[in-house]
């Protein structure tokens, strides 16, 4: 990082550009910002904070942030961050690396990666396309035009993930204090509820496989990837809405982008405005040049963990006494997009989230260790990570409690927006299943464990539950 006056200097010398300019700063945002600065927060990445303000705000901002690097970006295209997902000794990804690799992809398999739909709204034939806006020691920032969003995933080598720059801007601030103090109030008051256990122990291992096994297609529903932009992805949010509505929710899509595959959002009934959200990603991504991408883990896993919360729901005529949601989000792998989309519409709205928890890869375990569940370990509002740690001790003593580097999930874009959120996953330390992001990610294989899946449902379950308040009929 350099200092920014000088770089300040250059860049008004250069004369004004077409595109916002990419500000990268490791500067957290102090109060003071001139208000044109402020108002062009695009959110925190790989913890670097990133703005998009125009040239003659960063004139007036000069002084205002200590170090940083100042970059132009492209018209009408979308900034994304590329970084380390949380496998332990991943290549240290050069930009020379990641462009070799994005160019191969493209020129060898990018017309098969795709149904005939998708291929008409992605029209840009190669990686050449994409530029390079700024380089650090893990992750980088690229230039990526629209046409391009669909495939960038596929295009990656698997241990790094793309998260998408908010396209808009997104608030300054933290999460606001009364939220974690809501969350730590009702970590202090908890207790060992019969009630909560009887329900919560209902979740049934064999049909979280059932669930697990159809969205991969080793069940009979000839799905071959629920990549975002596939056929298989839209018969998915197909077959889970109409699953969730049968237990008794009002489901919608939530369309976001052009040819992504919608958010599926299923909501139970509630006089209350206030909500809670328990999510997971539909949505899959295969091995570097692979069609198939049946996602058992990632994230099969943490959808059909959302899917048994339903049937428990259901199966004990729960009513709630706040609005609960069950989201099931798209474009994940592409950049957390279908995520972002509804957490900023919900901002638009000015709705009150009291916690948002996303499951994501719940099933892998390393064979010989117990079950764990791994919070997240910088991305997310700690006192809803503390509030899960500590309904696990009460409802899922059998898990093992830690941190998790995997990075990132849909968590992110709910905190993005100043709302308390946090992940659940598979594995304290680092990401371990050798099927990651890989075409070999079956339920069908060595270290899959529905028993962990279970387990963690009743976590988020009893979480749900304790924050939401219910009763049964």
């Amino acid at each position: 990082m350099a200092p920014l006056a000088p770089l300040l200097s250059l860049l008004l010398a250069l004369g004004a550009s077409a595109a916002p300019s990419l500000l990268i700063t490791p500067s957290a945002p102090a109060r003071g910002l001139a208000p044109c600065l402020s108002g062009a927060y695009h959110g925190q990445y790989g913890g670097q904070h990133v703005f998009l303000p125009s040239d003659d705000c960063i004139g007036a901002s000069a002084g205002l942030l200590s170090a940083g690097s100042i970059v132009p970006t492209v018209a009408d295209e979308v900034v994304v961050w590329v970084g380390r997902a949380g496998v332990q000794g991943a290549e240290k990804l050069t930009p020379d690396a990641l462009f070799a690799h994005i160019d191969a992809g493209a020129r060898r398999f990018l017309p098969s990666l795709l149904d005939d739909g998708a291929q008409k709204v992605f029209a840009a034939p190669a990686g050449a396309a994409l530029s390079l806006l700024h380089a650090s020691e893990d992750a980088l920032f690229i230039s990526v035009p629209r046409a391009a969003l669909p495939v960038l995933d596929t295009l990656l080598p698997p241990t790094y993930v793309p998260v998408g720059v908010a396209p808009s801007p997104v608030p300054l601030w933290d999460v606001p204090e009364h939220y974690a103090k809501h969350l730590a109030n009702v970590t202090h008051h908890l207790r060992f509820r019969p009630e909560i256990a009887a329900v919560v122990n209902t979740i049934d291992a064999d049909d979280i496989r059932r669930d697990v096994r159809w969205l991969t297609g080793e069940a009979p529903s000839g799905i071959v990837s629920r990549h975002s932009f596939t056929e298989g992805a839209r018969v998915a949010a197909k077959w889970i809405k109409e699953k969730v509505e049968a237990t008794g929710a009002d489901c919608e899509y939530f369309p976001y982008l052009e040819g992504f595959s919608p958010d599926v959002l299923c909501t139970y009934p509630s006089d209350s405005t206030e909500r809670v959200i328990l999510s997971g990603h539909y949505d899959s991504r295969g091995s570097f040049g692979s069609t198939r991408a049946p996602g058992a883990d990632d994230d099969g896993s943490g959808t059909s963990h959302v899917l048994a919360v339903a049937a428990g729901i259901a199966a004990h005529n729960i009513t709630f006494d706040k609005r609960v949601t069950l989201a099931f989000f798209s474009g994940e792998e592409q950049g957390l997009w279908g995520s972002h989309y509804w957490a900023k519409h919900l901002a638009a709205e000015n709705a009150t989230v009291v916690l948002q928890i996303q499951a994501d890869m719940l099933a892998y375990r390393v064979p010989g260790e117990p079950l764990q569940l791994g919070l997240p370990a910088t991305i997310e509002l700690p006192e809803a990570g503390w509030l899960v740690a500590n309904v696990s001790a009460l409802y899922a003593p059998e898990l093992v409690v830690g941190r998790t580097e995997a990075c990132c999930s849909d968590h992110q874009s709910f905190i993005s927006y100043g709302f308390p959120a946090t992940q659940v996953f598979e594995r304290n330390g680092w990401i371990a299943d050798p099927m990651y992001h890989n075409s070999g990610d079956l339920a069908d294989r060595e270290g899959y464990d529905f028993d962990q899946i279970a387990s963690i449902a009743k976590v988020t379950f009893a979480t749900v539950l304790e924050v939401a308040g219910f009763k049964t009929k």
